[in-house]
């Protein structure tokens, strides 16, 4: 709907090949559409960075670069976020496909959740 809120998922990732894909598919087969989807990589060495590149079409922004640990790369991830609501989703996590509009509409019933 166009007065749905922005929601930001940030997923940090290093070296995560074996489950960042699923990770990604679970943001790409949300039922609610106003998601900005933000990837913040410590500078993996395997094929994480390839996997995500091929999904890049559905990805708001993603950086690869070293990090001081993975509170460094949420906070990355959030200032770069634009989002009134923000999920966290680590690489190895998956969310159903209606979770955020769940959410959402939890917030619209309660604006006074947390």
């Amino acid at each position: 709907m166009v007065n749905d809120p922005l929601v930001s998922i940030i997923t940090v990732c290093k070296n995560a090949e074996r489950t960042i894909e699923k990770t990604i598919q679970s943001v790409i087969c949300q039922t609610y559409d106003n998601i900005e989807f933000i990837i913040i990589d410590g500078k993996s060495s395997d094929k994480t960075i390839e996997i995500i590149n091929s999904y890049k079409e559905y990805i708001t922004y993603f950086i690869s670069e070293s990090d001081e640990g993975i509170a460094d790369a949420w906070n990355k991830g959030i200032k770069k976020s634009k989002g009134s609501f923000i999920q966290l989703l680590n690489a190895d996590d998956y969310l159903d496909e209606k979770k955020i509009e769940a959410s959402i509409n939890t917030f619209k019933k309660n604006n006074k959740a947390s």
